[in-house]
């Protein structure tokens, strides 16, 4: 019974395989005209490509890195830099004297507390008396001012009455920056 299972699985296998090459034989059984065109195969010949010798491309050198200076004679600086740590300015100030009235006058780079109006006199950079309803002032500044903040002391009658004004560094830019009271 054995023998008769093998010889049907060879014939089924046997009748499967012919049947599919019957199929591609045929052209899988498209519809066709049954004409079949041969076509001769010609080699051509092409001609064998030239060794070529690659061009070498050198990349660019990359640009020096600046030198770290190591010693005071290996620095190199603009010549219009200025090695200055301070500016001088030409401060014009106004106040309408009155009378005999007394006035003082500090004029500093920082507030103590801006919001009561009270100066770090440790910052002024001008103090003294106001003589005269005009005055220009030489004043030399700290580099890192970034304003002014001019304090009157108003002495009349025993009664000290202070008046603020404040002006940013883009102010002391122009040719005379001026407080007027």
């Amino acid at each position: 019974m054995n023998k008769l299972i093998n010889v049907n699985r060879i014939l089924s296998s046997g009748l499967l395989v012919l049947s599919s090459s019957l199929l591609v034989a045929c052209g899988g059984g498209g519809g066709g005209s049954g004409a079949v065109e041969i076509v001769d195969a010609v080699e051509s010949e092409e001609p064998s490509p030239q060794p070529t010798t690659p061009v070498e491309t050198l990349p660019e050198p990359a640009p020096e890195p600046t030198p770290v200076a190591t010693s005071l004679e290996d620095v190199q600086v603009a010549e219009s830099f200025i090695f200055s740590n301070q500016q001088d300015i030409e401060l014009q100030v106004s106040y309408p004297m009155q009378g005999d009235e007394r006035a003082h006058l500090n004029i500093c780079t920082q507030w103590k507390d801006m919001e009561q109006q009270s100066i770090a006199y440790s910052s002024c950079v001008w103090r003294g008396q106001i003589s005269q309803s005009q005055m220009a002032l030489d004043i030399t500044l700290p580099a890192h001012a970034s304003t002014l903040v001019a304090e009157v002391w108003q002495l009349s009658s025993g009664n000290v009455t202070r008046v603020h004004q404040e002006l940013s560094l883009a102010e002391l830019g122009v040719t005379s920056p001026s407080f007027s009271f």
